[in-house]
């Protein structure tokens, strides 16, 4: 009886030890130097983590207190056309260049909280709800371009007073890493405002996946 007191006292103390020792974080998730596991970044935050870093690391004179907006990404054929990726990127850069410590104006808040069936809301795009005057002193302006293989981001900062760029970032990333976004053109495809026709499909620049 002694022995199997003893089996079993040993079986239980392995069994609080294993329960003590963290469980190792599944691949492809990054861990915070306290051991705390965080989710996989999406690849769009990940772009938009480095576009925020090379805007912070160029910056001709870094000030935290200016007053800066970001402004939703344009297509570079067409500067007054947006998509759904550009508008997701544009809310991911806010993020970014939050965590990056710049002071921040968010363009679509509102005069007031307006209490509504679908909820208590103040973000709106309707102009007549927005402030006429904003104290904004730099403007984040991204365009996007595609290429056969690849989606290209030109990001830049501007001076409201003198519209001079006070920094850049350029960003060119495979098609593939944004699978959610875009895919290989069809064997006819829209370019530059014209219709081409290919020997066949993925032979023009990548196109972005119609919205769901």
């Amino acid at each position: 009886m002694r022995v199997k007191a003893r089996t079993l006292a040993a079986t239980l103390l392995l069994g609080l030890f294993g329960c003590a020792t963290a469980p190792e974080p599944p691949a492809g998730y990054p861990v915070e130097e306290n051991g705390k596991v965080l989710p996989p970044q999406g690849e769009l935050n990940v772009l938009a983590e480095t576009i925020a870093r090379d805007l912070v690391r160029h910056h001709d004179n870094m000030d935290t207190t200016r007053l800066m907006a970001v402004t939703t990404p344009v297509m570079l054929e067409q500067f007054d056309q947006s998509s759904q990726f550009a508008r997701q990127l544009g809310e991911a850069l806010t993020a970014a260049l939050h965590q990056q410590g710049l002071n921040l104006l968010d363009l679509n808040g509102g005069n007031t909280v307006r209490v509504t069936e679908q909820g208590n809301l103040m973000l709106t795009r309707d102009f007549e709800q927005l402030a006429s005057q904003l104290p904004v002193e730099e403007v984040v302006v991204a365009t996007i371009a595609t290429s056969r293989d690849s989606v290209v981001i030109n990001s830049r900062i501007l001076s409201v007073a003198n519209k001079r760029i006070v920094s850049t970032s350029h960003s060119s990333v495979p098609w593939q890493q944004l699978p959610q976004h875009f895919g290989p053109s069809r064997q006819v495809s829209l370019e530059a405002g014209g219709l081409y026709r290919h020997e066949a499909s993925g032979r023009g620049g990548v196109v972005e996946r119609e919205e769901r």
